[in-house]
């Protein structure tokens, strides 16, 4: 008898246990209110950003060209100017270009392996 006594104890034990753990999230959840951000405050953030963006967008096209502009008046200028330099300057361009461009490859395959 007491052996069956036991299961009906432990059933009786869970049901209990249950029961508390339901009543303790109820009660959490009852204290703890979590407030959705209403449509107009993404909509807002969303703006912000894009105008942000914008911006920034602005002010890197403005830089590239300016930067270009004064690359180009160089080379143009050395190229009337003194021919010379301008060789010599094409010269080690494509030098660079093509030892960095080794450098990174021989870098990029020596991480995969």
């Amino acid at each position: 008898m007491k052996n069956q006594d036991l299961p009906n104890r432990s059933a009786k034990g869970d049901q209990e246990a249950v029961s508390q753990i339901n009543k303790s999230l109820k009660d959490f959840d009852d204290t703890v209110s979590i407030e959705i951000p209403q449509l107009s405050f993404f909509e807002k953030t969303i703006k912000l950003q894009r105008e942000k963006n914008r911006k920034e967008w602005w002010k890197e096209l403005l830089m590239f060209i300016g930067l270009a502009a004064i690359i180009l008046w160089i080379l143009l200028l050395s190229l009337f100017h003194q021919p010379e330099v301008f060789l010599i300057v094409q010269v080690l361009s494509v030098i660079f270009i093509g030892s960095y461009t080794v450098y990174v490859k021989r870098k990029v395959e020596s991480s995969h392996e």
